[in-house]
């Protein structure tokens, strides 16, 4: 019983100080870290399988080397996770990858409002409200997305998406300004790959995301969130992605 009461203890003055004592700014110097980061790892993608996911159709989820990466005054981090879907297909995946008013269900409860910004042939804006939960401490985001999709031989297709704005809501739900907030989310990219196999298709996501980086005294507070909600993050998308499919 006393442990019980001194962790809610610390979760409630967690929760109570987490925004006014660790609210940041982005800087340039961060951000640029975070684009060549991005830059050089995309020259090397070229649709090649990263995971071992087999037809169980649980997720494999890894990190990739040297993740998460320290850099000026953040942490960028880079997941990789792949799962075989038994009877899905191709073509249901792309509908349901393009059906950006329906993500607020598909992909819920982490999404918790979407909607389709604009579209031109392969070319797709979107925005997505997302909630991040870690025991009593809650993060909203309001994100805006570009996204290209792209044929490839043997009927596979990779999607590109590259945050474009990040907002974090205060607790009155209004959107904060850009590159202000607690720094657990700056910046987002994810890179799909859809491949047909004879069991039914083959989904990975690769999750490339910039966070602040630990600040001393307040690691016991940060720490868990940062370190933990890339990871979580992708692994639920994946899975939420699965159920529709299946």
């Amino acid at each position: 019983m006393v442990n019980l009461t001194r962790s809610l203890v610390v979760a409630l003055v967690t929760a109570a100080v987490l925004p006014a004592q660790i609210t940041i700014h982005l800087s340039p110097a961060t951000v640029e870290a975070y684009e060549k980061y991005v830059a050089a790892a995309e020259v090397k993608m070229d649709g090649n399988i990263q995971t071992s996911a087999n037809s169980n159709g649980n997720v494999d989820l890894k990190a990739i080397a040297g993740s998460p990466s320290n850099v000026t005054d953040g942490m960028i981090h880079d997941w990789v996770g792949g799962v075989l879907i038994k009877g899905a297909s191709v073509d249901k995946a792309l509908r349901m990858f393009q059906d950006y008013q329906n993500y607020k269900k598909v992909f819920a409860p982490d999404v918790v409002d979407s909607k389709e910004l604009g579209h031109e042939g392969d070319r797709w804006r979107s925005m997505l409200r997302i909630n991040h939960r870690q025991g009593l401490i809650s993060v909203t985001f309001d994100t805006e997305y570009a996204i290209q999709y792209q044929q490839l031989g043997g009927g596979r297709w990779t999607i590109r998406s590259h945050s474009t704005k990040i907002n974090e809501l205060d607790g009155d739900g209004k959107p904060l300004p850009d590159g202000t907030g607690q720094g657990m989310l700056w910046r987002m990219n994810s890179y799909w790959l859809i491949e047909p196999r004879p069991e039914g298709a083959y989904l990975e996501c690769r999750a490339i995301s910039l966070s602040r980086d630990i600040p001393t005294g307040l690691g016991w507070i940060v720490r868990p969130i940062v370190s933990t909600l890339p990871r979580d993050s992708l692994r639920s998308t994946i899975e939420e992605a699965r159920n529709a499919l299946r």
